[in-house]
């Protein structure tokens, strides 16, 4: 494969999605054993697919809770003769972004979607965590750990505060910040897949379906978010922590894990974890 630079791979990964979703909407509209077999799978064997529609290159912002315009998770919308639709989130990919926002927005977001208060020590370590705190950089010089050059540096170029560095600073902000990922593993879950700041749940994504019809890996596999959601706070106690790398950039979740990225909370969906926890 040729190289490419981010900006390029991210914009080849746009288009190739679109041209994924395309592909699956031209089979759903035209194939009757491919339409046949998606319905079998969602519980709906006896319903008939009327027409379906596509966010793709025409995809619309849609309101969100923040009072502003966001992307809507759905990327394919199918109306079925019960008069159901059904909203459904496709991933060509086996991993990759699933949700990408500033730590304020974030914090906004979850507590107007959830209508749930972030306590104050967990939102603290959230804007460390995520270079919004003013005295990150003082926090990083007094507590990182210097002689470890790399991830110290990495850290003061971020303006964002590791694991390891946040335990040393305050080892109760490390546990809170941890034990909320842990409790709200179903939120964060539903939050990814689902949701986002989308605020008309009829916009909300019911299913997440693991499709590529452009010969890069060749999974079909559809899962119900709200099982996705389930599934994930089952077991996020043993799930859930934080990553290795770097002095502990990441925090593993069930589902992927989130991580900073260019200043924001990046949340990453994984295939793999998914099917291990649904099968």
């Amino acid at each position: 494969m040729e190289h490419r630079d981010r900006a390029t791979g991210w914009q080849h990964a746009k288009l190739s999605g679109h041209k994924n979703e395309d592909l699956v909407k031209e089979l759903l509209d035209s194939d009757r054993d491919f339409q046949q077999h998606f319905l079998n799978r969602i519980n709906r064997a006896h319903a008939t697919i009327k027409e379906t529609s596509i966010g793709g290159l025409h995809e619309t912002n849609v309101p969100s809770v923040n009072g502003r315009k966001t992307k809507s998770k759905t990327d394919l919308k199918i109306y079925l003769n019960t008069n159901e639709v059904v909203n459904v989130s496709i991933k060509k990919s086996l991993s990759g972004q699933v949700y990408f926002v500033r730590a304020g927005l974030f914090i906004d977001t979850f507590e107007k979607q959830f209508d749930a208060k972030i306590p104050a020590d967990v939102q603290r370590a959230i804007n460390l965590f995520w270079a919004t705190a003013d005295d990150a950089v003082d926090i990083i010089k007094e507590f990182g750990d210097r002689n470890n050059k790399k991830n110290f540096d990495l850290q003061m170029r971020h303006e964002s505060v590791n694991a390891t560095t946040l335990k040393a600073y305050d080892k109760h902000l490390y546990d809170a910040l941890l034990a909320w990922f842990t409790d709200n593993a179903y939120e964060l879950a539903k939050l990814s897949f689902s949701m986002g700041a989308v605020r008309d749940s009829r916009e909300w994504s019911d299913f997440v379906w693991y499709v590529n019809l452009l010969g890069e890996n060749d999974t079909d596999d559809i899962f119900f978010i709200e099982d996705i959601c389930n599934a994930v706070q089952e077991i996020a106690r043993q799930e859930t922590y934080y990553g290795s790398s770097f002095g502990g950039t990441t925090i593993q979740l069930p589902f992927g894990f989130v991580q900073w990225h260019q200043g924001q909370l990046q949340f990453h969906h994984n295939y793999d974890k998914l099917k291990n926890i649904l099968k």
